[in-house]
């Protein structure tokens, strides 16, 4: 398959399934920056174009990306995938790509953790857009950003410049949260407010920095799904009330801390029983939390996907087929 493909008649478009980039990326979960990456770089998933020159995308490409997107999952770098699709070569011992995919990214989580501590902002950012724009954002969450931060949860544990760093990682990753969607010229794909929530009672440092470094991946994940985010930081139980009605949100995003009462339990219970709109706990704490259960969803994906607007989830039902990689 040719980098350029021609540009075919607009009447041969009617007679097969043609999908542009953004519905092709809401069907395989890797954004239009990806793939036009992948392509550009790689050689890899070659769409059809308009004579005006804009992306469509066959049921053959998309079978192509689901392709892809299982030898990323296994641990094969991206720039090594193209010879795995073009040849016999499927057959390659699982034992291998995973000892790769273990080399990848434990080489990016020590130049992360190096770039932190020594305030290297180029390098940090250079490494987040190398990582976000060639991989599909959940593998980066899964592979890199979860044990990254988890490692440095625990590394910061006794410096004493812990605050410093936590405080100069969160302005360097909020920086890269604000209006992504926007720039790129896409309606967001939801609206959601996010709160932490906080006592009057005083949380170590170590249970406030660990929420502060899941927040940061919440924020970075919503960023990648477009969506639409009102970051209302640390707030007293008594305030979720105070919401309800003057928001116009698809969603609420609760992040408990690490020591609510039985009492405070039950009020949270109450207060997101009463909510307009849908709720959802989460965060490192929730877990603990069983009275809240109720709240709790198996991912932030699966929950903007229940709120997005319904005539995505059509368009998603409509090509179900293509899902399947038919």
């Amino acid at each position: 398959m040719k980098e350029d493909q021609p540009s075919m008649p607009d009447a041969e478009y009617r007679d097969e399934v043609l999908l542009p980039i953004g519905e092709v990326s809401s069907i395989t979960g890797v954004n239009a920056v990806t793939l036009r990456a992948w392509q550009r770089r790689f050689g890899l998933v070659i769409p059809e174009r308009t004579p005006k020159g804009h992306r469509l995308y066959t049921a053959e490409n998309i079978k192509e990306i689901h392709e892809i997107n299982a030898w990323l999952a296994k641990g094969v770098a991206i720039s090594k995938v193209k010879p795995l699709l073009l040849s016999a070569a499927k057959s390659l011992p699982l034992e291998a790509t995973q000892t790769e995919v273990t080399d990848i990214w434990t080489e990016q989580i020590a130049a992360l953790t190096a770039a932190l501590l020594a305030f290297n902002q180029n390098k940090l950012h250079q490494i987040l857009d190398e990582a976000i724009g060639l991989y599909p954002f959940h593998l980066v969450k899964d592979k890199l950003l979860n044990p990254w931060l988890s490692h440095i949860d625990s590394l910061l544990v006794e410096r004493l410049d812990a605050e410093l760093v936590t405080a100069w990682l969160k302005s360097e990753l909020l920086s890269r949260t604000g209006g992504r969607f926007v720039l790129a010229g896409q309606a967001p794909t939801a609206r959601v407010v996010v709160i932490t929530l906080c006592r009057n009672t005083q949380l170590s440092a170590n249970a406030i920095r660990t929420n502060t470094l899941f927040s940061l991946i919440l924020l970075l994940e919503l960023a990648a799904l477009r969506v639409s985010v009102i970051d209302l930081g640390e707030q007293v139980i008594g305030n979720l009330a105070l919401l309800n009605g003057r928001l116009k949100v698809d969603a609420l995003l609760v992040i408990p801390d690490a020591s609510h009462s039985g009492s405070e339990q039950a009020e949270i219970l109450d207060t997101l029983k009463q909510m307009a709109f849908p709720c959802c706990v989460i965060g490192p704490f929730a877990p603990m939390y069983t009275s809240l259960s109720t709240f709790a969803m198996p991912s932030v994906a699966a929950l903007i996907d229940s709120v997005s607007p319904k005539s995505q989830a059509s368009t998603r039902h409509q090509t179900v087929n293509l899902q399947q990689g038919v």
